[in-house]
Parts: C-alpha cells; structure tokens; sequence
C-alpha cells in the first residue's frame, strides 16, 4: 500500500500520541534525579552522583540520535516510538534491581529508549501535521518533556514514600508498555512509508555530517546544546539543592519541580504561538535565554530564609525558559532540513544537543565541589546562555547569504 492510497489519520491522535510517547520516555529519563535523595539513601551513596547517572542516560541517548533517521525510515516512525517505550521500560526495571551494574546498563538502556522519539515523533508531525502552525505543533508535542517531567516530580516521589522507590521505577515501567500497546493499532497506517531497504546500521557520522555541513542547522544546533546543558542541569538538581539546601521535604521539593515543569507546558505553547506569529523562532530563542540567564543568576544568591513565593517564582521562569525552548527549535530543525532527511536531520541535531546534555549534569556535580554548593552552581548556566546567544547570532548571519 502506498502513501497516497492510505486514508488520512487524525492529525490530532498522531499529536497526541507522539506527545503521549514524548512525556512516558521523559519521565522514564528524570525520574532518578526526581527521587535521587532516597535513591542515595538506599544505594549508601552521595546525592550529587546523580548527574553523572544522567550523562550516562543521554549516552545512551545519543547512539539512537545517529541511527534515528535510518531506524524511522526503515521500521517506520510509529514502531520507532514503540522501541523507545520498550528500551525506557526496560531500562527501569532494570535500575529497579537495586544492583549498581544493572542500574548503569538500566539508565544506559532508558536513554536509548529516550533517543528513538524525537526523530519518529519529527517524522510523523512533518508528515501528517505540516502548516501554518507547525511551530505551535511542534511545541504542543515538546510538552510532553514537562509533562513527563511533573509526572516524574508528583507521580514518582510520591509512590517511593508510599511504597520504596523500586515501587516507583516499576509504575515508570508500567506506563511506558501500556502505551507502547496502544500505539499497535495505528502502526500500519502511520509506516506505510517504511523502506526495508535502507540499511538500519549506517555511517555513523552521516546525521552529524548533514547537519554539520548546514551553517544555520550548525549553529542552532551549537544553541539547543547550550539549552539542554541548562534544562538537565535545572531538571537532575532542583530536588536535590532544594532538599539539602533549602531545606524543604522530598515531596515538597517535588511539587516545585513540578510547577517548574507545568510552567513549561504553558510557556512553550506561548513560545511556538509567538514564532508563528512574528516568523522568527530565533528571536523567541533570544529572548527566553536572556530571561534564564536572569532566573540562573538569581539562584546563584539563594537563601533558605527566602519567602516561599520567590521559590516558585524563580523556578516557574526557569521552566518557562530553560525547560521551555524546545518546541521553537524542534520546528526551526524541521524546515531547515533536506527533503525526505527530516528525521535524520532531528537525529544528527540531537546528537549535538545530547552533548550539552552530557556535559551539564556532570559538569554541575563537579562544579558544586568548587562552589561549595548546589546554587552557586548556577553560575554555570549563566554561561551557558552567554554561549547560546552568541551561537544564535551565527544563526542569523548564517541564514542572510541564503536568502540573498
């Protein structure tokens, strides 16, 4: 059957199924960070270990990024995301063993799982949702991130106090494999574009090369590495500095992270609205970082005396920034990629996003032993910023010889 003979889908099912798919592999990724002062507790181990875990994850899930687009192209992007649920699913009940190598090879395995949506879920948008709005599209997809983040913040915390964080991790498993069935029935209407004969196992490098040889693809993707650096570094910590630090309870910490998330929800549908609507996804890109380079250098300054509000009031601005661009970016990737290579040009942006990914958590952990704690760590993202701005700059001077 061919593309053309095969009925429309519901634009609005495969959005929200690819957001659904988005918001379980999310979840799956934070929900260590989300529980990490009972997870130390249990393992006997320093908290700030966490973000080393967390680099380990998006290891993971940069060795899918480089074979995304052949993988959607191959087994098609709908039985892409149900490997992805698989690899998240497994990954925590292998991190719910309790045994420090099988939770390595469980976060390793869940970042692989994390690594299959975007190009499967930028496929099928690109496909059956294009338009006018696909910035807003797109955004309403990236919210899967902080919904998967709030369930990660609410649901998991509150299931470790209840019965033990293992309890937790196996919920997290729980929910990825139910919707990896749900997903079952829309398979062969939305991979009826599969191609059986394209290699599943090609140069590794090809997605990094594409995006590499495209100035304006380089550079935003050099700006999404800077972001994500700041997003995992707000994601994995919050709990933790919020705990140790600002001495509020597990589950109260969890509910700012939370909030946090929830932010993001609304901010990134407000970002992907404001895109559309001056045509610009760089200037939206410029002016929530100049905000999370303000919200960041606040945390730096933090005191447990602070009202509760300022708590809030901080971390709702870092989630509407720092965990609220992705949507902006997603789409600006989309329709600057080749025809026909638009989830192999997501895989090979993601790889270099991956790495801010990496480097953030672990940076940040070896940054608190300098600083002396958790929010003069902060410092780091006010870099970070810096950085992103000056790489959108390239974006734009990038992108004028082009339409010259």
């Amino acid at each position: 059957m061919t593309a053309s003979a095969s009925p429309a889908p519901s634009i609005w099912w495969v959005l929200a199924a690819t957001t659904i798919t988005q918001a379980l592999a999310s979840m799956t990724v934070l929900s260590p960070a989300a529980i990490a002062p009972a997870l130390g507790t249990a393992l006997d181990l320093p908290t700030s270990l966490i973000g080393y875990q967390v680099t380990v994850t998006y290891a993971g899930g940069i060795t899918t990024s480089l074979l995304g687009g052949a993988m959607v192209r191959r087994l098609g992007a709908c039985r892409t995301s149900q490997t992805g649920l698989a690899l998240c699913a497994l990954g925590a009940l292998l991190i719910a063993s309790g045994l420090m190598p099988l939770i390595i090879v469980g976060s390793y395995t869940m970042g692989l799982g994390y690594g299959c949506t975007n190009p499967a879920a930028a496929h099928l948008l690109s496909r059956f949702a294009s338009g006018p709005r696909i910035n807003l599209i797109f955004s309403i997809k990236q919210t899967g991130v902080p919904w998967g983040g709030m369930l990660a913040g609410l649901l998991v915390p509150s299931v470790t106090v209840a019965f033990g964080w293992q309890a937790g991790m196996l919920v997290v498993a729980a929910l990825s494999l139910a919707m990896l069935a749900a997903l079952q029935p829309s398979r062969p209407l939305w991979d009826d574009d599969r191609d059986r004969s394209v290699r599943l196992f090609q140069s590794p490098l090809a997605a990094i090369q594409l995006v590499w040889r495209n100035p304006t693809l380089r550079y935003l993707s050099m700006t999404a590495m800077t972001l994500s650096f700041s997003q995992l570094c707000v994601a994995t910590f919050l709990v933790t500095m919020l705990v140790e630090e600002a001495n509020f309870a597990l589950i109260a910490a969890g509910v700012v992270l939370s909030v946090a998330q929830a932010s993001s929800v609304v901010a990134r549908l407000g970002w992907g609205w404001l895109a559309d609507a001056i045509g610009s996804g760089v200037k939206v890109l410029k002016i929530l970082i100049v905000l999370m380079i303000a919200g960041a250098g606040s945390i730096v300054f933090l005191d447990p005396s602070w009202p509760l509000w300022v708590f809030y009031a901080l971390f709702i601005l870092m989630g509407a920034t720092a965990i609220g661009w992705n949507g902006v970016y997603m789409a600006a990737v989309a329709r600057l990629a080749p025809a026909g290579q638009i989830g192999m040009a997501t895989g090979g942006s993601l790889v270099m996003t991956f790495a801010g990914v990496l480097a953030g958590p672990a940076l940040f952990s070896a940054s608190t032993t300098l600083t002396g704690g958790y929010a003069p760590s902060f410092l780091i993202i006010v870099l970070a910023g810096l950085l992103g701005l000056l790489s959108l700059i390239m974006v734009v001077r990038s992108e004028r010889p082009a339409a010259e």
